[in-house]
């Protein structure tokens, strides 16, 4: 007898065909039936509803969610079965419990508080307590930084270069998938071209790849691609270029030239793709876009504020709203915030992206999707954190027409799962991992806002190794996710 079975349902594989009516029997957490299938000791009813491989976060921090709330009920009711952590340089790891002089004082992008070293510590420390989704992880260059010297600008020593190569080396040994740059962020921002070919190559010897949240995403956009790209070519390693975007009203309409270099790229054999979010604005720390030192107003006037313990009212409000409110000028109000004692905590939402860019980077051949969510508690987090991949399937795909829903799927699983060496998920398949979410392809979709925070519409089960984690009901509490440690795999030039 099976262990479960997903009745009567439409089935997507994951790639980009037409999907098929069928049932799917699993047996010890994977895919042993296709078709009509026996009895099994637990059935989920589709009735005629879609059924796909669990979805796969190919960008987000949900590095210290795991710990914190190992749930992670934000991406399971989505339909997401797999979270790619460790983006932006910044991961869990190396940490130093005895030592952590971030955990208090930064944001939730940045602080790790827990009971292990490395990247195997890590792994068992999740292990211990059991996670909702699977989790596969980069490396954070801006976290090795800060675990050898600190936040600041001064150039490494002989000596600390060949940590950071070492510690590299030892989570690649754990699995990781390659290592991610932040390359806007203290203290990655001011890496140069030697330094960041050498932490690359480190990552190319394993196959790994190199995730990289780029130094300039406005103005530089074109000449920060062409800095990972010129990277790649002497490594040999594949490059993920983390939530393409060209912000900023003055350089909307730019992207197209960064898609050129990638094609391009691309087609001369360089291992390039890209990861987007469905929105029109970004997400992040207020204190890492503004210098209190130099105030940029024009961008101030896209800004809401999203959590502020300094300044709880301003929770939700834009700051064009609050200055006005208070008769201030939007330096003197950024300033207070940037400087006040939590401003490391301090979150925003920023719109600065143009629909028109975004679409078109969505629907480039080479995307895939990441929610590039912010955890928070408290507060009004952005809206991707919590409907992403419906938002795509829904409004994108149904209701825009922009993706068929095969293509749109293949997006979310098969292609991330390639693309990060994650074997065995991504995919409707006999002998593949039982990652399988079903959702009403009429109804799915977003439902949360800038202003309040709700969860998607139209999934009703998610299955992770084989374990219901959601049914109509809401999270099950079942804990069945696992580190995905990096397969070996080829370069990609197809």
């Amino acid at each position: 007898m099976l262990d479960l079975a997903v009745r009567d349902a439409v089935v997507y594989d994951g790639f980009s065909g037409e999907p098929v009516e069928a049932d799917i029997g699993v047996t010890g957490g994977v895919i042993c039936e296709i078709g009509t299938v026996g009895p099994a000791r637990r059935e989920l009813v589709a009735a005629g509803a879609a059924a796909a491989p669990g979805f796969i976060d190919a960008h987000s921090h949900d590095d210290m969610e795991l710990h914190r709330h190992p749930d992670n009920r934000a991406k399971l009711r989505q339909g997401v079965t797999t979270v790619v952590c460790g983006n932006c340089g910044f991961s869990a790891f190396p940490h130093s419990p005895a030592a952590d002089l971030w955990a208090t004082s930064c944001s939730d992008f940045l602080s790790v508080c827990g009971p292990w070293n490395d990247c195997r510590g890590y792994r068992h420390a999740l292990a211990e307590h059991g996670t909702g989704t699977n989790v596969a992880a980069f490396v954070g260059h801006n976290s090795i930084l800060r675990s050898l010297r600190g936040p600041g600008p001064a150039p490494l020593s002989r000596l600390q270069r060949v940590a950071v190569l070492d510690e590299v080396r030892r989570a690649m040994d754990a699995g990781a998938l390659g290592v991610s740059t932040g390359l806007i962020y203290e203290p990655g921002r001011h890496a140069g071209a030697e330094d960041l070919t050498a932490l690359v190559a480190a990552v190319a010897d394993y196959g790994g790849l190199h995730s990289t949240h780029l130094r300039d995403e406005a103005s530089g956009l074109a000449g920060s691609v062409a800095e990972v790209l010129g990277i790649a070519r002497e490594t040999g390693a594949g490059v993920q270029i983390s939530h393409l975007k060209a912000i900023g009203p003055s350089n909307w309409g730019t992207v197209g030239e960064s898609l050129r270099l990638i094609e391009a790229a691309h087609a001369d054999g360089v291992d390039v793709a890209f990861d987007v979010y469905p929105y029109t604005a970004g997400s992040g720390p207020l204190r890492a876009y503004f210098d209190p030192d130099d105030m940029d107003a024009a961008r101030a006037a896209l800004v809401q504020v999203i959590r502020c313990e300094d300044y709880p009212d301003y929770t939700g409000r834009r700051l064009v709203e609050v200055a006005e409110a208070e008769g201030l000028d939007l330096e003197e109000l950024l300033r207070r915030i940037v400087t006040a004692p939590y401003a490391a905590r301090t979150l925003c939402v920023i719109f600065e992206i143009d629909e028109t860019d975004m679409v078109q980077v969505l629907t480039h051949p080479l995307a895939m999707i990441g929610s590039d969510g912010i955890p928070q508690d408290g507060g009004v987090p952005h809206p991707r954190l919590l409907g992403a991949f419906p938002r795509v399937l829904g409004h994108y795909s149904r209701d825009a027409g922009l993706l068929r829903l095969a293509e749109a799927i293949a997006k979310m699983t098969s292609v991330p799962a390639q693309r990060f060496g994650l074997r065995d998920r991504g995919v409707i398949a006999v002998g593949a991992a039982a990652d399988i979410v079903v959702f009403d392809p009429g109804r799915i979709g977003d439902t949360g806002d800038y202003a309040r925070r709700s969860d998607p519409a139209g999934v009703r089960y998610v299955v992770v190794n084989g374990s219901v984690a959601v049914t109509p009901e809401g999270c099950t509490g079942e804990r069945s996710g696992r580190f995905l440690a990096r397969a070996r795999r080829e370069s990609s030039t197809g």
